[in-house]
């Protein structure tokens, strides 16, 4: 991904300082954005409202890779909690990029 100019974000609905600790606690090697507003989650369509514990809206677990004018170049939205995408498929369409 690197090679071809991408990189990895994540997008979270805590708070700023609340990303920052799960980045630096996880280690991981990428950032973690804040979107406390839901404004990204709903622009790309990954929204669920009231899906929360305690009827919050949430984000539903998905995949995507955004051009750099941010249109999406190919996704995988979950339809379960642990539904993520194959590696394999998301190599295969960074290769198309």
């Amino acid at each position: 991904m690197k090679a071809k100019g991408g990189r990895i974000l994540a997008v979270s609905v805590e708070p700023p300082e609340t990303a920052r600790e799960l980045a630096r606690d996880l280690a991981l090697p990428f950032a973690v954005l804040s979107d406390v507003d839901r404004a990204a989650l709903r622009a790309y369509g990954i929204v669920h409202e009231g899906g929360g514990l305690e009827g919050e809206t949430i984000a539903v677990p998905a995949e995507l890779l955004v051009r750099a004018d941010g249109t999406i170049a190919w996704r995988h939205v979950a339809t379960r909690i642990t539904d993520r995408a194959d590696p394999d498929d998301v190599l295969v369409a960074i290769g198309t990029l």
